[in-house]
């Protein structure tokens, strides 16, 4: 079906079901509906789930409301079967903005599963977000399940490294602390500005936030959505900003989503004071918890400034989930990041270069021309045979070069059917060298 007729609704399903736009009245049987849905243990409640969707149906944020969502009801008693929203974001591939939508609270009563409900409303939020001039389409969600509709799990999601106090040395005790730490408020958002890039400083893919998602993620979502952003401003005894943290605690951690210090700061005192502030607060919550708050995850690579600045005194590296990411139209997409792609030749042992990148992905094919450095052309190509390229890529895999996320080594040892020249894997590491990203999941 065409894109815009995907948006041409109410769309009548079938005798009893009915495919609509949300409205912001829908907010209480959403809000059940996903945390119904949702919950980890339906038996225990995640009420965070129902917050989360009033806020987004609530008109107070930044750019989502009721219009972006779709909701399935039955025709005849108005129960919603099935729905899920596009939170339209925007983020940075090094220093080039981009659009994203992502899909998200996506769910299916159990008795209307395998129904293609999902495959629908998947359909018409890539259409939504194509109208909205997104080039990506990303989500945080379930094993494999996005996979199906053209995403490939790429970008670290989690992960990381652990402190716990039990350790010898972790919990060493300071005669008078020099920090002192509060909420961060709105009238801090200048320089969170520039905490959140020093956080970000190493990473290839950081989202944007302009002054109203800030007041939004500061003051305006409610506590305890995971919109909420739980910020504390660090200042020294002179009452003078130096870091902030930002950190969620579930289970037996807290985890430290966000983490930065300004230049000229030391990041070890820092990231030991948050350790020791979190210590405090893990000691008031337990003594009326049955299982005690025992460490702090920090869910960054081991290039991060705060994993450097605490080194053996964390755990061994976590193992990461990922972030499924989808590009519709790839060469749009590298023609917007052209000005990187051609930075980083020019800083490369392949600067200056001349000549073609064939790409074959079996079922589709890229062609990267280049004169003296400059990338003059970018389109497709027909291959003569299944193995007339410079590299080969199986289905999606391609992606997690892109995005920084695994090595063209890293990648042939993991698929026997991905092959390159010598040449080609000179210039695909120039091109694209891994680098991690610190992307805050839901919101």
């Amino acid at each position: 079906m065409e894109e815009d007729k995907l948006l041409e609704l109410p769309l009548r399903l079938d005798e009893n079901l009915l495919l609509r736009w949300g409205r912001p009245e829908d907010a209480e049987a959403l809000a059940e509906f996903n945390i119904l849905q949702h919950s980890d243990n339906p038996p225990e409640r995640e009420e965070w789930l129902g917050d989360w969707t009033r806020d987004l149906l609530s008109g107070r944020h930044p750019t989502t409301s009721a219009k972006e969502f779709t909701v399935v009801e039955e025709i005849t008693s108005g129960k919603i079967v099935s729905s899920q929203v596009l939170i339209p974001q925007t983020w940075y591939y090094e220093d080039i903005p981009f659009g994203v939508g992502r899909p998200e609270l996506v769910g299916t009563d159990k008795a209307y599963r395998r129904r293609g409900l999902i495959r629908l409303q998947m359909d018409i939020a890539h259409a939504l977000s194509s109208q909205m001039g997104h080039l990506v389409q990303a989500i945080t969600g379930i094993p494999w399940f996005y996979r199906q509709f053209g995403y490939e799990m790429t970008l670290n999601l989690g992960g990381g490294r652990e402190f716990f106090w039990e350790r010898p040395g972790n919990d060493k005790p300071v005669e008078k602390e020099t920090y002192q730490i509060r909420p961060a408020v709105i009238d801090d958002v200048p320089v969170l500005i520039d905490l959140y890039r020093a956080h970000a400083s190493g990473s290839l893919i950081m989202r944007a936030r302009s002054d109203d998602i800030w007041r939004y993620e500061l003051a305006g979502a409610h506590l305890e959505s995971e919109a909420h952003l739980n910020a504390f401003l660090i200042s020294d005894s002179a009452g003078k900003p130096l870091a902030y943290v930002v950190f969620s605690q579930r289970g037996k951690a807290f985890t430290v989503t966000e983490l930065g210090v300004l230049p000229g700061r030391s990041w070890r005192s820092a990231a030991l004071f948050v350790t020791r502030e979190l210590k405090r607060r893990a000691d008031v919550a337990n003594r009326e918890r049955e299982k005690a708050i025992s460490h702090i995850v920090f869910p960054f690579a081991d290039t991060h400034p705060a994993i450097r600045a605490l080194g053996t005194q964390l755990e061994k590296r976590r193992n990461a989930y990922s972030w499924f990411i989808r590009v519709p139209d790839l060469t749009r997409f590298i023609e917007h990041i052209k000005p990187v792609l051609e930075r980083r030749l020019a800083g490369s042992v392949m600067a200056g270069h001349s000549g073609t990148l064939r790409l074959n992905f079996y079922t589709d094919t890229l062609k990267l021309t280049f004169e003296e450095g400059a990338l003059t052309e970018i389109g497709r190509y027909q291959p003569d045979d299944i193995e007339d390229s410079d590299a080969q890529f199986p289905d999606l895999t391609f992606l997690q070069m892109l995005f920084g996320h695994r090595s063209y080594d890293e990648l042939d040892r993991a698929f026997p059917d991905l092959f390159a020249d010598a040449e080609a894997i000179v210039l695909l590491g120039a091109l694209f060298p891994k680098r991690p990203s610190y992307i805050r999941g839901l919101n």
